[in-house]
């Protein structure tokens, strides 16, 4: 029973990780970022020719691509995004191991829990994405650099394998790079312990390892750059030069209502312990300065930071433990301030992530009589979203006649299931004098946050041919309707 009990934060923060991350893993249409990381080349196209015209590191590629051998169509979703989610769920559970190994096993199971059930790390873990990929070998990289601490076995073959990892997370996204400082403290620690072989030997050892990092980032950077396109240049010079984003309102699109101030008190109450916490203290500002400072649109990537940063907010959590067991000398009441806010923390992940009675961040929701409007943001992904894009596709594929559609869904996405025999009017060069039907596919709540159509509200395309609908869970989502081409011709005028 004691061994239970022991063992009980450690079942729940194993459930918490694999609920969040599995129950419902297929339910969403493939959103718009998540078809980029397919491994689709064009007719002709080699898989080098192919990544090399990528705007991202060629890991997820690697992924899609071994994938897409066995699974030829990608229409099996939750197929497609398993191995992501395993890779989420596996970064759980190894920053557990690597916090346990420099902090003790209380601040590694707040830690993990913490990540475990922050917004961000579950939206990476059920989607396409390479995020989750640069998460788990970023760990993997810190853990077995760290190794040593525990087992001197691994004061050699540690220090290659994290090495190793290290430049894979790179290669998955330069997001790998931010975990620099937290290496270098863990490579000093290493490098200045005296019962670990001669100082020369070691830098032998290190200079290896440096040219093993090198080699690996540079087997695909160096002709990457030397390639890199115009477009490509283009993506990066917005990213740094546009109008500054507010990273607040993305932190709380996945986690809303009280999840910011409560990291905030917690964040604050850490700074009690800033001796031991200096190292993680300079592992998050490298990526916050570089991300608020540098970078004009962090979007998501603030997770470089954020992941860190679960490191000081469970010696926050230690540290209100202390105060309140200090004033009231009840233990139940500290375990219920524990208890209450892993609970809370983990509910309103699964009512955002998991349950899709109605879809946050697409519609309005309620968390404990609390309201989660929906959001009006674009780069908002991972959250349920349900459309029959699928039947959608196999519906226009039935249709005798060649033609064209519109829709105020994300291109990306229609372009996805819309057979190639059907093409996007916006997107033709010549929109007039069109053969064939239009058909117009009305999307519900798109991710575009766009309900109009040519600048047209939803009633407008009422007067015109309804052909198909297409329901969830008893709620009318996506309309057909038809044009010909004197119909359309006429609107336009």
């Amino acid at each position: 029973m004691k061994k239970l009990i022991k063992a009980f934060p450690l079942i729940c923060l194993i459930f918490v990780t694999l609920w969040l991350r599995l129950i419902n893993l297929g339910y969403s249409d493939y959103q718009g970022d998540e078809i980029r990381a397919l491994y689709r080349p064009e007719a002709g196209q080699g898989i080098s020719e192919f990544l090399f015209t990528q705007k991202k590191g060629p890991i997820q590629y690697f992924i899609t691509y071994i994938i897409k051998i066995f699974h030829p169509t990608y229409d099996n979703e939750f197929l497609v995004r398993l191995p992501f989610a395993v890779a989420g769920i596996l970064a759980v559970y190894f920053f557990y191991k690597l916090v346990k190994l420099h902090f003790g096993e209380k601040i590694a199971s707040y830690s993990a829990f913490f990540m475990a059930s922050n917004g961000l790390f579950v939206a990476f873990a059920r989607i396409v994405q390479y995020q989750s990929l640069v998460i788990l070998f970023s760990i993997l990289a810190l853990y077995f650099l760290s190794l040593y601490i525990e087992n001197e076995k691994w004061k050699i073959s540690g220090l290659y394998l994290g090495i190793t990892f290290w430049g894979f997370s790179i290669l998955a996204h330069f997001d790998g790079i931010f975990i620099a400082p937290f290496v270098c403290y863990v490579l000093y620690s290493w490098y200045k312990d005296k019962s670990i072989l001669s100082k020369e030997v070691k830098f032998k050892h290190l200079s290896f390892t440096l040219l093993i990092l090198v080699g690996i980032i540079g087997s695909f950077y160096v002709p990457f750059f030397l390639s890199v396109s115009e477009s490509t240049k283009e993506y990066w010079a917005n990213r740094i030069s546009t109008r500054p984003e507010d990273s607040i309102s993305t932190f709380k699109i996945y986690n809303p209502i009280f999840v910011i101030y409560l990291y905030a008190i917690l964040g604050a109450l850490s700074l009690s312990k800033i001796k031991k916490t200096f190292s993680v203290i300079v592992w998050f500002l490298f990526p916050f300065v570089v991300m608020e400072v540098l970078v004009s649109q962090p979007g998501t990537h603030i997770y470089t930071y954020i992941l860190p940063f679960c490191i000081l907010i469970a010696y926050g959590l230690e540290r209100l433990e202390f105060l309140v067991y200090r004033k009231s000398k009840v233990n139940f009441k500290f375990l219920s301030i524990k208890a209450v806010t892993c609970l809370l923390l983990f509910l309103l992940a699964h009512v955002m992530f998991v349950d899709h009675s109605k879809e946050y961040a697409w519609e309005d929701k309620n968390f404990l009589m609390i309201e989660l409007p929906k959001k009006h943001k674009q780069s908002a992904f991972a959250f349920p979203y349900y459309r029959n894009w699928e039947e959608i596709g196999a519906y226009i594929k039935t249709l005798d006649e060649r033609g064209y559609y519109l829709t105020n869904e994300k291109k990306s996405i229609a372009r996805y299931y819309i057979p190639t025999e059907f093409k996007n009017v916006e997107l033709e060069a010549v929109a007039n004098n069109l053969l064939g039907y239009t058909y117009l596919i009305h999307i519900k709540n798109p991710q575009t946050r766009n309900e109009k159509i040519l600048g047209k509200k939803p009633s407008y395309w009422e007067q015109y041919e309804l052909v198909k609908t297409f329901s969830n869970n008893g709620r009318i989502v996506a309309k057909i309707y038809r044009l010909s081409g004197n119909e359309l011709e006429k609107m336009r005028q």
